[in-house]
């Protein structure tokens, strides 16, 4: 989870000076920490990001930020952060960091003052193989509290993802009450049926590059539509492809679900990718 107490500078040259952001200001990151003490801390009660540097730049930072501070709305976290003020300092931290390709992390802790978080780690890659073969992903039971808000909350998230390591599976596939799936523990999930790209619009975050794919497809002419997924419908083959999306990994085409196969061909998933990089 994001709120380390201590953040360790185990990420790239270990004899230089690793740096974080606490409340907008540029800091050692041995010391970026917090009090356990602290209810926010334990109650999870905060909201996250992350995003993606290539290049030394930060990729779609506006939309990031937008919806940092629409999941603390959300939650009625109040803060006094603005968004050009936050801009500047994670610009410094890339620049400081010296990082040109990495992960930055963000995050905002609620109570009576409060915090605001930001440090860069190794930006995970995939092999190629995930874009042209497909993965698998399991299912998994459960329906977050929030959906829409990208909240501390994420228990669900942590032991859906580890039994999809556990499973030697790329992710979990959030499955509600009703048997639809909804989402990834770390993704957003679309579906392809001819011409037609589907998605559910509820009870799902709204992910930048979930909304980045939503773009392409118009651009592509692609229609959407949004609806849930019943999982019964993935697992008889009714769609012509299913894939997963984020910030790190891009479109992703899913091959198997739990051990079914579902798809050998994403001719419209490989499409999305290559307009997403």
């Amino acid at each position: 989870m994001l709120y380390i107490v201590n953040l360790p500078s185990i990420f790239g040259d270990m004899t230089a000076m690793k740096y974080a952001i606490k409340n907008l200001e540029l800091i050692e990151e041995k010391d970026a920490v917090i009090s356990v003490t602290r209810r926010e801390l334990f109650s999870s009660f905060g909201v996250y990001e992350s995003m993606k540097v290539m290049d030394g730049k930060i990729e779609y930072i506006g939309d990031h930020l937008d919806r940092l501070f629409e999941s603390a709305r959300i939650l009625k976290l109040e803060h006094n952060f603005k968004a050009d003020s936050v801009i500047t300092s994670l610009e410094q931290l890339v620049e400081i960091n010296r990082d040109k390709k990495a992960s930055l992390k963000l995050q905002l802790i609620g109570g009576k003052k409060p915090s605001l978080f930001a440090f860069t780690t190794v930006l995970p890659t995939y092999p190629y193989s995930y874009y042209t073969d497909g993965v698998k992903v399991i299912t998994y039971s459960g329906e977050r509290i929030f959906p829409r808000a990208k909240s501390n909350c994420l228990l669900l998230n942590y032991m859906a993802a580890r039994e999809a390591s556990l499973s030697n599976a790329l992710d979990a596939v959030l499955i509600d009450r009703d048997g639809f799936a909804l989402e990834g523990s770390r993704s957003n999930l679309f579906a392809v049926k001819g011409n037609t790209i589907i998605t559910s619009e509820e009870n799902v975050l709204y992910g930048v590059t979930r909304k980045r794919t939503l773009e392409i497809a118009e651009k592509l002419n692609l229609s959407v539509e949004f609806r849930k997924i019943a999982l019964l419908d993935i697992k008889q083959c009714l769609f012509d492809e299913v894939f997963i999306t984020s910030t790190s990994m891009g479109a992703i085409p899913v091959r198997f679900v739990d051990e079914v196969l579902i798809g050998e061909s994403f001719p419209k998933t490989n499409l999305i990718n290559m307009e997403l990089k």
